[in-house]
């Protein structure tokens, strides 16, 4: 039997409550719908939520509770799937005489539920949370039955010192299976994720946000040209109008793409200082290179300070397409891994015919000539990536790297005796 101070409210033909919970308390009470015995025997209209997402839990929710002392949810919504007929309600008016009328009308929703320990409890919304607090207090232990093996949940360690952590918890009562899927639905349905613009504007524990935001404030790589914005912080995309050299989203992946090679993860806490100021100078660096070394951003940033139009110019080169951007980063990132200075390579860069007629560039980064659309996708950059790195410095590639070249080129192509580009000395 559990007793839980809260607060009774209604919205809707829904009442509900808001109380509070220990972690440690809350994982072993409330289950997730999957564990019902009768899950796997419900039809798709009976279930009322979604599959669990695992590889979001241990590589992203898990670390972030262990890791951060910021740590911080919102209120888990628990279903009162059974037992809700002897869960008892009891107001602070009903137990205290005498309260002051000023008080006396809240005192009625303010008191304490009752759980006897018969109810079956069922997370709602907040299912990944919950399992993610179950494994984080848990370690390995806390992984659902039947869980697919990998190395990741063979290094979950316990930590137990986080059930006392402090829960947001919204009781609701299961009167009908459609009525709660629909609450599960329309909670979804309008939760606005945030963009991912506003995420890496907004982050300051993610080591590559922190980063690309320093490169474009001022005096730094990519600042402002004389009250012009180098870097389009609320589009993904540029527009053939835009006076944008590239986009924070592009700045991110770039910076991910660089420091991945040197342990930074997304997910970790922010390194020490000393570590982030020098994966900032690479990142950096990356930049200035580009900026200095090569025709086309030198043009840009010629035309910008003159604030005219480079719609001719990034019409006529893709290099002035933040997906070509991003590719250079795999470009940057192998030339580090083979000890090769990324000076050099920036030079070489400009022997490279980087219009759209190219046909090098036809399935690798653009679809067709016609229409100039650009190639998206991780796999895809990292395609172009490496063909760019075969350009310019594939004398110094391992036959391995060689063959992949050959694959995506044959592919690109659809035709398996198509030759490779040209090394550029």
């Amino acid at each position: 039997m559990k007793t839980l101070g809260c607060i009774r409210a209604k919205m809707g033909n829904t009442p509900y409550y808001m109380a509070k919970m220990p972690a440690g308390e809350l994982i072993d009470c409330v289950g997730i719908a999957k564990e019902m015995p009768e899950w796997e025997d419900m039809t798709v209209d009976e279930k009322m939520q979604r599959e669990v997402d695992m590889r979001r839990i241990v590589d992203e929710i898990v670390p972030y509770i262990c890791n951060d002392p910021d740590r911080f949810f919102g209120s888990l919504i628990v279903d009162i799937y059974s037992g809700m007929e002897e869960v008892e309600f009891e107001p602070i008016s009903s137990v205290v005489k005498n309260i002051p009328r000023a008080y006396a009308l809240s005192m009625n929703d303010m008191g304490y539920i009752t759980l006897p320990g018969s109810e079956r409890l069922i997370a709602l919304d907040g299912q990944h949370r919950l399992l993610s607090l179950k494994i984080a207090i848990r370690g390995k232990m806390g992984v659902p039955a039947g869980t697919k093996p990998s190395p990741a949940l063979d290094k979950l360690e316990p930590h137990p010192e986080l059930g006392n952590e402090e829960i947001s918890v919204i009781f609701v009562e299961h009167t009908d299976t459609r009525k709660i899927r629909k609450i599960f639905n329309k909670i979804n349905k309008y939760a606005k994720q945030t963009s991912r613009s506003d995420n890496i504007i907004t982050s300051d524990d993610d080591p590559f946000a922190v980063i690309a935001r320093r490169l474009i404030s001022a005096g730094e790589a990519l600042a402002p040209i004389k009250g012009i914005e180098v870097v389009n912080s609320k589009n993904n995309t540029l527009s053939t109008r835009s006076k944008n050299l590239t986009t924070l989203s592009a700045l991110y992946t770039v910076c991910e793409t660089l420091l991945k090679g040197i342990g930074f993860k997304k997910i970790m806490l922010l390194p020490d200082t000393e570590s982030l100021e020098e994966a900032y100078e690479y990142v950096s660096s990356f930049w200035k290179c580009l900026l200095q070394n090569v025709e086309v951003f030198r043009e840009y940033i010629r035309l910008t300070g003159r604030n005219m139009t480079i719609q001719l110019l990034r019409e006529s080169n893709l290099l002035l397409k933040p997906v070509t951007q991003m590719a250079l980063a795999h470009v940057a990132a192998m030339a580090k891994a083979k000890g090769i200075e990324w000076n050099t390579v920036t030079e070489k860069l400009n022997a490279i015919d980087w219009s759209y007629k190219n046909d090098m560039w036809f399935n690798i980064l653009v679809i067709g000539s016609a229409n100039k659309r650009m190639i998206t996708g991780r796999d895809s950059v990292r395609y172009a990536g490496m063909v760019i790195s075969y350009i310019v410095m594939g004398d110094v590639m391992t036959d391995d790297e060689k063959s992949d070249v050959s694959n995506i080129i044959k592919n690109a192509r659809n035709d398996d005796a198509a030759e490779m580009p040209v090394i550029i000395h």
